[in-house]
């Protein structure tokens, strides 16, 4: 069966680049040195939907300006403009219009996965597989990944390891958001925002020039409330509401031709309070949940109404500070140097941790505290018409903390309190080279070393019995990437690459605190890719097709092992097994007519794990279970998503703007198990917009809905084990929002 999968999967990808290689044209491949001018950045790359031809974005996913189109990495860039028009306002919002992501959050965790690839735990001993950065400065933690777009320039997602440039635990590829850059233009923004669940949301940006050209300056904010979606009618509450405020200022002095420096300051405070733990139904079809045992109300999914005893209360803080410096020593080399702060506090109370209106267990407390501070320093320089170098040095100090305590009325009230601790400090030095063997031909080469030093504390008291266990680790590893890449004509580029990436080792946080802690070592992978890049029926057609084979080693994954001495079964993260990835990506972008804009993506994934065993909770009965063959969790077979635009005057004054984006995708599984009742069946969202604008672009009016036929599906869950009464518990997606936005820019 193996085998003809394989042989099934290479010969599509034949097909495929076969069928490209037929189409005539080309791409421009152009390469400038380092970045774009941080004035040049802040512009968008983009052309209004009524352009004549296709536009190249500008990315700087390897630490230089150049086109997406002769970038020889599987990419794919969004600008603010696109952003906003698909209504995508956070990093969860991607999965819409991104080919091989999934994104999910549960128990206040965000799960991104890309290509199968994601996190294993869910505490702060575990880190993703997905590096998310802002402005080039990196995230520590997953739980601060589902980053909020204000005021954007673009987002790039790098699909695949990426070891030598981004580095920082990429194992299954990176997602860069680069907010947008003060320039010498006066202007500015302002949208208000109203909708269903009594939405109302207020938003905008002003820009231009301090003193001149020499020193410019942009405020961006928004404002954003609404009632809860879900109502838990034990307490006759809502659940799921919103209640975001976000502010950022931004400054760029360029003193000289020659040197620029740019600062960001941001303050986001999150107030919404999700559901932390729904039940959603049996976790095996022959035993009954804990509800259904106790005569509890069930929760009725299908119109959103659950039954908790508990608040569920969130409170998220955030505090960014960023300064990007630039020297172009000269004509053909430039330094840069990212500073970076972020702290980043969630503290979560009151609770309900069985999710049911029975009083069995709660958390009086959960919180995340997180502080880090990143510095990189990077020259590129180009050493001759035909050779150009990256070299560049990464460090990083990060603290985490995970307080906890949990109750099991009524007589075990807050006997549970845990306060884990870990200290890491992240160095690396890369390098890359890139050399044109002729006009059309060029081979790249790079690496990387990282170390990784890290630190734990767990102080920890459990029915009145103190413990407290101590660990450290290091790890390094050098990912080394190599590439040629091919331009037969102006407008086409093919690529091949053999790239190599490393995620740092770990401690499991929580589990049985009476064992020593147990470490996990880092997780390997190899990853080769074939691509093509081209543009065609004069810069109307964009498309892009890669193949992907990627073999991991030591894969981190969350099994259950038994305590020898209470026989009591606990999760914990180890070097479960190696896994086979395997897929097809295609991307396409059109203009068939003036006014018309269709893009598309689509992803064929195989993604199966290697030898590899474990106790199954739910069906303990079963002892230890062989997993070869497993599917890995958040990988879908199928799915692909397609968005129109359509734009047209209807008066010399005024244009009308349509816009529809759909996403299906196939079943998915949340458990490396591949449970059927932890499973997400296949399913597909529609969102919808219509603008009416004037069309000098001053006043736009839209009205948009998201998720438009009301669909019900599952973003992430688990299953909740017991002998008697297991549980499916976790998160449903948002349900559907329409509303109205008025702009004015000025």
């Amino acid at each position: 069966m193996k085998l003809n999968r394989n042989a099934q999967f290479f010969r599509t990808r034949l097909l495929v680049l076969g069928a490209s290689t037929l189409l005539y044209s080309g791409l421009q491949a152009n390469s400038a040195l380092a970045q774009a001018t941080p004035a040049e950045e802040g512009r968008d790359n983009t052309t209004a939907v009524e352009a004549i031809e296709i536009e190249d974005i500008i990315v700087t996913a390897q630490k230089r300006r150049e086109g997406l189109q002769n970038t020889p990495i599987a990419i794919t860039a969004l600008s603010g403009q696109t952003l906003e028009k698909a209504g995508i306002d956070s990093v969860g919002g991607l999965v819409q219009v991104t080919p091989s992501l999934q994104f999910g959050e549960r128990f206040g965790n965000i799960f991104i996965a890309l290509r199968g690839i994601g996190q294993a735990g869910q505490d702060i001993g575990s880190q993703a597989g997905i590096t998310v950065s802002q402005d080039g400065v990196p995230f520590l933690n997953h739980f601060m990944m589902d980053s909020t777009f204000l005021d954007v320039a673009r987002v790039e997602v790098l699909r695949g390891p990426q070891g030598t440039i981004e580095g920082r635990n990429a194992t299954g590829g990176a997602i860069n958001v680069h907010s947008a850059v003060p320039t010498d233009e006066a202007e500015g923004s302002v949208t208000l925002t109203a909708g269903n669940y009594s939405r109302y949301g207020i938003k905008g940006h002003v820009n231009g020039p301090i003193a001149s050209d020499k020193l410019m300056g942009r405020l961006a904010f928004q404002v954003d409330r609404a009632d809860g979606w879900m109502t838990n009618a034990t307490l006759d509450t809502d659940k799921n509401d919103t209640n975001l405020t976000q502010v950022r200022a931004s400054l760029l002095a360029q003193p000289s031709d020659t040197f620029s420096i740019r600062t960001v300051f941001e303050y986001l405070k999150d107030k919404s309070d999700p559901a932390f733990a729904t039940v959603l139904g049996r976790a095996r079809p022959d035993k009954p949940t804990a509800v259904e045992v106790l005569g509890l109300p069930v929760n009725d999914l299908e119109n959103k109404i659950v039954y908790m005893n508990h608040t569920d209360q969130r409170d998220t803080e955030s505090l960014k500070a960023i300064a990007i410096a630039r020297w172009d020593v000269n004509e053909n080399v430039a330094i840069t140097s990212t500073t970076g702060f972020i702290k980043h506090d969630l503290i979560m109370t009151d609770i309900d941790n069985d999710g049911t209106s029975g009083d069995f267990s709660d958390f009086p407390l959960v919180g995340i505290h997180v502080k880090q501070f990143t510095q990189e320093l990077t020259l590129a320089a180009n050493l001759s018409d035909r050779t150009d170098i990256i070299v560049g040095g990464f460090y990083m100090n990060g603290e985490s903390r995970q307080p906890l305590i949990l109750s099991v009325p009524p007589t075990l009230n807050n006997a549970f309190t845990y306060d884990p601790v870990e200290d890491l400090d992240s160095y690396a030095v890369y390098g890359q080279m890139r050399y044109k063997l002729t006009e059309r031909l060029r081979v790249t080469a790079g690496g990387r070393y990282t170390h990784d030093k890290k630190d734990f504390i767990m102080d920890a008291v459990v029915i009145g019995a103190p413990f407290v266990n101590e660990a450290d680790g290091s790890w390094g590893a050098f990912t080394p990437r190599f590439a040629i890449d091919y331009i037969p004509d102006d407008r086409i580029l093919i690529y091949a690459s053999a790239s190599r990436g490393f995620k740092s080792g770990g401690f499991n946080t929580f589990g049985d605190v009476s064992q020593p802690v147990n470490i996990f070592d880092p997780e390997f992978v190899w990853n080769y890719e074939v691509g093509f890049k081209g543009m065609f029926y004069d810069k109307r057609l964009r498309m892009g097709v890669t193949g992907f084979a990627s073999e991991y080693s030591n894969l981190q994954q969350t099994l259950f092992r038994i305590n020898p001495q209470t026989g009591v079964r606990y999760p914990r993260v180890e070097n479960a097994a190696t896994a086979d990835i395997k897929g097809i990506e295609l991307e396409v972008e059109a203009l068939p007519f003036n006014g018309l804009r269709v893009m598309a993506s689509g992803t064929r994934l195989f993604a199966e794990f290697g030898p590899f065993s474990s106790v199954d909770p739910i069906y303990p009965e079963l002892g230890i279970k062989d997993l070869t063959g497993n599917r890995l969790p958040q990988a879908p077979d199928w799915q692909f998503s397609t968005s129109v635009e359509y734009s047209f005057d209807i008066s010399d004054s005024f244009e009308l703007i349509t816009r529809a984006d759909y996403k299906w995708q196939d079943d998915v599984y949340f458990d490396l198990f591949n449970n059927e009742l932890n499973t997400q069946k296949s399913y597909g969202l529609l969102n919808a917009a219509v603008t009416l604008a004037t069309t000098d672009t001053t006043w736009s009016l839209t009205a948009f809905v998201r998720n438009a036929f009301d669909k019900r599906y599952v973003g992430q869950s688990l299953t909740a084990a017991s002998d008697t009464t297991p549980s499916r518990v976790g998160q449903l997606g948002t349900p559907r929002m329409y509303g109205i936005a008025l702009q004015h820019r000025f």
